[in-house]
């Protein structure tokens, strides 16, 4: 896992993305962020505990791309991009694992504006996870806070791995 802005590894080997003939499994292992001490979400405040979320980023056709696929290949229809929340986890201790699986057909997101395309290329799809922090646990929220996204490509908020 590269850290927030992908400078630097966070979590040697802490990802990892199994490809299936029917759908795509994905687990990250990572040391908890220390609250206040990470780049935070736009609307999100440091607290304890904190909420944390695992979204999985589907180019199904990344021969489409026009490079190593990223943010501005989302709209071109060719790539079938998809997004995916995955897990959601509620800090405790020094280390999280959050893990999920999508199947092919399992119905995906986009930011607005985009037309989602569902997983249909397991095994050649180029796949982004990104870990990204809500912040405070605020338990009103609860659980749409565990479906919600938070923070934008541009944010430079998210722990990222990458799968070609």
């Amino acid at each position: 896992m590269w850290d927030q802005g992908g400078v630097d590894v966070y979590a040697p080997d802490g990802a990892r993305l199994v490809r299936q003939t029917n759908g795509v499994a994905a687990s990250v292992t990572m040391p908890t962020p220390v609250s206040g001490q990470y780049v935070y979400p736009n609307g999100t405040e440091p607290g304890h505990p904190e909420v944390f979320t695992l979204w999985m980023f589907v180019f199904n056709h990344p021969e489409n791309c026009s490079g190593p696929c990223g943010p501005d290949d989302m709209t071109n229809p060719d790539v079938e991009f998809g997004a995916y929340n995955v897990a959601g986890h509620v800090t405790a201790g020094n280390s999280m694992t959050l893990s999920g699986r999508i199947g092919v057909g399992e119905a995906a997101g986009a930011p607005p504006g985009i037309t989602p395309h569902d997983l249909s290329n397991p095994a050649g799809a180029e796949i982004h996870l990104a870990v990204t922090s809500h912040g405070a646990l605020d338990p009103a929220t609860l659980p749409t806070e565990f479906h919600t996204p938070t923070g934008n490509g541009g944010c430079g908020c998210w722990w990222l791995a990458f799968f070609e």
